[in-house]
């Protein structure tokens, strides 16, 4: 079975219901998976301290065709809380192997494989009716090559929910991958979430599904 159908099925196991932040509260575990037309990845990690977490990470590139296995480190280098908002500023670094996604049945000892590194940093901005937020990704995937990419997205919230409600927000998102074929792309997303459970669903503009699930224990 392919990596991009495991990480799927996974995504199906878990119940469909917050933050999308790399660092939880201290203790704490958190599930993170993404899917979209470029990568279906999946982030378990463990909150060890108020500033940072640690844990393992799947991500399979469609558009090349490997898939990374590794780990990570997350840090909150730095958070600004006011009466309205809060923002928060993020570095994230992971290192793996990655390998060719090769069917199973063929031999497994002639897939490429080769170290990999991942650095990240991100930001967001949100108050109870806004949200903004952006980020920068580079991955030295070894033999297969160096990737970059530019995120950002804007949110609205239609309504203010309470504690403990369900809270909506509409968003959009912007990517910028110049090593890619096509190097702009824009989605639309639903954002849900209550409790300790969020869900993303919407399509980008190339007609692909998007499909995101974030749960913290």
């Amino acid at each position: 079975m392919r990596y991009s159908a495991i990480l799927f099925i996974i995504l199906m196991l878990f119940p469909a219901a917050a933050s999308a932040r790399p660092v939880s509260y201290p203790e704490g575990w958190t599930l993170m998976l993404r899917n979209d037309a470029d990568q279906n990845s999946a982030h378990v990690h463990y909150t060890f301290d108020t500033k940072h977490s640690i844990g393992a990470r799947v991500r399979y590139d469609r558009s090349r065709d490997f898939v990374f296995t590794g780990a990570q480190l997350n840090r909150l280098i730095k958070r600004r809380n006011t009466r309205d908002s809060q923002a928060n500023l993020y570095g994230r670094i992971g290192a793996g192997v990655v390998s060719d996604d090769k069917d199973p049945g063929e031999n497994r000892a002639k897939r490429d494989t080769d170290a990999a590194l991942f650095l990240g940093l991100s930001a967001d901005w949100e108050t109870r009716r806004y949200f903004v937020s952006g980020s920068a990704e580079y991955w030295d995937n070894g033999r297969f090559g160096q990737t970059k990419s530019l995120h950002s997205r804007a949110g609205i919230a239609p309504y203010i929910a309470n504690t403990g409600a369900l809270h909506t927000w509409l968003m959009v998102e912007g990517h910028y991958r110049p090593d890619d074929a096509d190097e702009t792309g824009a989605s639309a997303l639903v954002r849900l979430f209550k409790g300790p459970s969020l869900l993303e669903f919407g399509v980008d503009d190339r007609g692909t599904p998007l499909l995101n699930y974030i749960h913290r224990y």
